[in-house]
């Protein structure tokens, strides 16, 4: 594999680990439940409040996830090989493993929204899979994506359409609103208070796992066979560019139309749950666009070409970004750790202190990696796996970086 492909796929990953911020800055901000809802967010919902969320889920809600999804099916066959390949088998046993600790220490000590946990299940999986052709890595990925999202749009639809008991609705959100502010108390406190409030929900969460081990399993599959395609190395011919592009922009334009609706509608709640079903259902697709304008800016010259390369060094750490997101974003809002801003950003500002800690993170990342192999988290993970690694890069390497 060439230079030119491996920058690709690190700028997919420098794209996604940004990209995905922006949807979970709201969780570590705003207590969990309040965090995703935009009827009853707590700073209202005047027009600068409503007009961010509606960016957010419109450009980056589940695409981002979903590209880090399938990225990481890709790294699951560059670490593993082939099925055949018994020593490489050992090595992703091995790393698999302890990315499920650095999972659980992340979720249970840092942040409650970890996804890496799920990742590390998700991926054991695929390993039985890492030698299928990439027609049956689609047909298998995309029957259980397909499958799941026809559940959840059923099941939308009974709760649209079914007997809407109100006062049954108003004792469930009184009792919602009453855990969302005795939680927003425990972020807002000590240090260990937050810490233990943490831990709860990602406890409360932990149920979810195994739905979201088959999402992310799906994508993993569909990501994968995107690889051995060529689609993610900027293989594949520019006719199947165009064509994933503009699928991509068709079903994001769906998605602007739901949104559109939601806000016509006054927030909704029937036209916020139909929203939900079909981004659930064709976020992939909009992915799969967002990476062939990416393989298009590689292959252009000029201005465009620079998007890949500013992005690249981002993505060969994204394991050390991603952590680090989840710490700072504590350290802003988690009690005794900082300002302890638990409840007090409404969504502009959270979208400027997003801004901030891209360029922050794309400035370090390029600095770090032009005088290091790795990541430092990555270095850690890999020493822990393979054993002592060359962090620094020797002299004639730094240069030509």
């Amino acid at each position: 594999m060439t230079k030119a492909r491996i920058t690709l796929l690190d700028s997919l990953r420098g794209l996604g680990v940004l990209g995905i911020l922006i949807c979970n800055v709201p969780d570590f901000a705003a207590s969990p439940g309040i965090a995703e809802s935009v009827r009853h967010w707590p700073h209202g919902t005047g027009a600068d409040t409503v007009s961010v969320w509606f960016a957010t889920q419109w450009l980056f809600q589940r695409k981002f996830v979903s590209l880090f999804s399938m990225l990481f099916g890709v790294s699951i066959f560059l670490v593993g090989g082939e099925r055949s390949e018994t020593e490489k088998g050992a090595i992703l046993r091995k790393r698999l493993m302890w990315l499920l600790a650095f999972g659980l220490l992340h979720g249970f000590a840092i942040w409650y929204g970890d996804v890496l946990l799920s990742y590390a299940l998700a991926g054991f999986a695929l390993m039985f899979a890492r030698s299928w052709t990439p027609r049956r890595l689609f047909t298998v990925g995309i029957s259980i994506w397909a499958l799941f999202s026809l559940l959840i749009a059923v099941g939308m639809a009974f709760m649209i359409l079914g007997p809407d008991d109100a006062a049954a609705r108003a004792t469930e959100m009184a009792a919602f609103k009453a855990k969302a502010a005795l939680a927003e108390v425990q972020y807002s406190g000590t240090f260990l208070q937050s810490l233990i409030q943490n831990a709860k929900d990602r406890l409360e969460l932990l149920p979810n796992e195994l739905i979201i081990f088959f999402f992310s399993f799906s994508l993993m599959l569909i990501g994968l066979g995107c690889f051995k395609t060529g689609v993610f190395t900027g293989q594949a011919s520019t006719r199947t560019y165009v064509v994933l592009t503009v699928v991509g922009l068709l079903a994001l334009a769906g998605t602007g139309a739901f949104l559109t609706g939601v806000v016509v509608n006054g927030l909704s709640r029937d036209w916020l749950q139909a929203t939900e079903a079909f981004q659930m259902a064709t976020a992939p697709l909009t992915t799969l666009a967002y990476v062939s304008l990416m393989v298009f800016a590689a292959r252009a010259t000029g201005l465009w070409s620079a998007i890949p390369r500013v992005l690249a060094p981002v993505g060969q750490m994204a394991f050390t970004n991603y952590l680090t997101q989840s710490l700072i974003m504590t350290a802003i809002f988690y009690g005794g750790r900082g300002p302890g801003l638990h409840g007090e950003v409404d969504r502009p500002g959270l979208a400027l202190i997003v801004v901030a800690v891209w360029i922050v993170q794309i400035l370090w990342s390029k600095w770090w990696m032009d005088r290091f192999t790795m990541g430092p988290l990555e270095w850690l993970w890999r020493r822990l796996y393979r054993g002592p690694t060359p962090l620094r890069r020797d002299r004639d390497e730094a240069v030509a970086a």
